[in-house]
């Protein structure tokens, strides 16, 4: 499986049967195998996460279906769906708890603690999680209640995924909750089974992400080794399933 790092918390990922592109919203999109489908999936209607020009995009051309997720049907669903340019490119709505089934993947939405979904992508080798905005919203300031409620909100969420064997997980790790950016990081990496995780939606902070790695050196020997370090847009990893 090869991994690219896009931008924000866009990834390219290529399997021996198909491509999966995650919540492009800007960025340089490598040139894509034509024999392969593409799967274009959009978490949810935030700028840094979808980009309306997906639909007309000539490198994403040989997209054969899009997946968005549901609150992007109110404010956007009419025009999508009168785009001719979608013709034969069919839109699915992502909607939590309802399975997707395609010849070569099958998708299970988890809802997001702020808007649309997180993708679970099974295919018949790998197990793909990205989390979209799916994240432990704990902002420090705000009421205990508020942020405990979030707090629990989110794990009932990720907690759906015990158990699975996950190849690669991609999960926020933002610098803008200070001290609680790490939250959805840690929580993720001590109940989730992933053998590889990304972070994402660090706003161009790799040092955040390098300090985060470091950290896990000598209290988490097993996290460090499974997390990813990004360090520029482009990146390419190639996983072994």
């Amino acid at each position: 499986m090869k991994i690219i790092y896009i931008k924000h918390s866009c990834f390219m990922i290529e399997t021996a049967k198909a491509c999966f592109l995650f919540d492009y919203s800007r960025g340089d999109i490598p040139e894509l195998p034509a024999e392969k489908p593409l799967y274009v999936f959009v978490s949810h209607a935030h700028e840094d996460h979808w980009n309306r020009g997906i639909f007309t995009d000539r490198r994403l051309n040989h997209a054969c279906c899009y997946i968005l997720g549901f609150d992007i049907r109110e404010p956007f669903g009419e025009m999508i769906e009168k785009d001719p340019a979608l013709k034969n490119r069919p839109v699915t709505w992502a909607i939590p708890q309802e399975t997707i089934q395609t010849d070569d993947f099958i998708c299970e939405p988890l809802l997001s603690t702020d808007e649309g979904v997180a993708f679970l992508v099974r295919t018949e080798e790998e197990v793909i999680y990205h989390a979209g905005d799916l994240n432990w919203w704990h902002w420090n300031g705000d009421p205990e209640e508020r942020n405990l409620e979030r707090e629990k909100n989110f794990k009932k969420e990720v907690d759906r995924l015990k158990g699975i064997s996950i190849d690669a997980a991609f999960v926020p790790l933002d610098p803008r909750q200070e001290n609680a950016g790490r939250f959805c990081m840690d929580y993720c990496m001590e109940v989730l089974d992933a053998s590889h995780v990304f972070p994402m939606h660090f706003w161009k902070k790799y040092d955040y992400c390098k300090a985060y790695q470091e950290s896990l050196k000598l209290q988490h020997p097993d996290w460090y080794r499974r997390f990813q370090l990004i360090t520029k847009e482009g990146e390419t990893f190639n996983t072994v399933h």
